[in-house]
């Protein structure tokens, strides 16, 4: 893919897979039974295709209700963030820059912020870093959790019919010509009436 380094949801499965196997040689079979126990279950199931998103629903900054179902036919790029996250706080104006892009056309960026305190720290962030793109609050991270995230910030990219298509772990410069190309290409030149907030 030109400009974006988004891994497949299959090689990230693998990749967990390869983890699991490396920390049962290393560390004996009890503690990696129990990481299994533990951890696997967080991580969608992969066949040999793009998986289905795990539908959510999060309240958003604003008190209405942020749901995958809202944008069945545009491409959502979900981004796992939080305010105490360094590389999170840096990437959030290249998200601006993108959104304002692609908005009009089929993409939709919407930032899920996982700060146990909710709005009262996410807000004067936001306000102050003159955000647009919808946010929602996961205090608890219990949507974080559905989507196996374990680091942030973290990223998915859903295409229009509510698959998977990417998983970027880390922060990036969405506002990069590469990047911003990427998504050019894979909208197409149609304009699509924005989304639903």
């Amino acid at each position: 893919m030109i400009g974006i380094n988004f891994k497949s949801p299959i090689a990230v499965r693998r990749n967990a897979g390869r983890r699991l196997s490396i920390l049962l040689r290393k560390s004996g079979l009890w503690a990696g039974i129990l990481v299994l126990w533990v951890v696997w279950p967080a991580v969608p199931s992969l066949g040999d295709e793009d998986p289905p998103a795990p539908n959510f629903s999060v309240v958003s900054l604003q008190g209405s209700d942020l749901a995958l179902k809202n944008y069945r036919g545009r491409y959502l790029l979900v981004n796992f963030w939080a305010t105490w996250c360094g590389p999170c706080k840096m990437e959030m104006p290249s998200l601006e820059t993108l959104h304002q892009k692609f908005k009009h056309r089929r993409l939709t960026v919407i930032a899920i912020s996982n700060d146990m305190f909710g709005a009262q720290v996410v807000e004067p962030f936001i306000k102050a870093q003159k955000l647009t793109f919808p946010i929602g609050l996961d205090p608890k991270s219990e949507v974080s959790n559905q989507y196996g995230v374990i680091s942030l910030p973290t990223t998915f990219l859903i295409d229009p019919q509510g698959r998977i298509i990417g998983v970027l772990n880390g922060a990036k410069n969405w506002a990069e010509p590469g990047t911003l190309l990427y998504f050019d290409q894979l909208l197409g030149k149609t304009p699509n009436p924005p989304a639903a907030r």
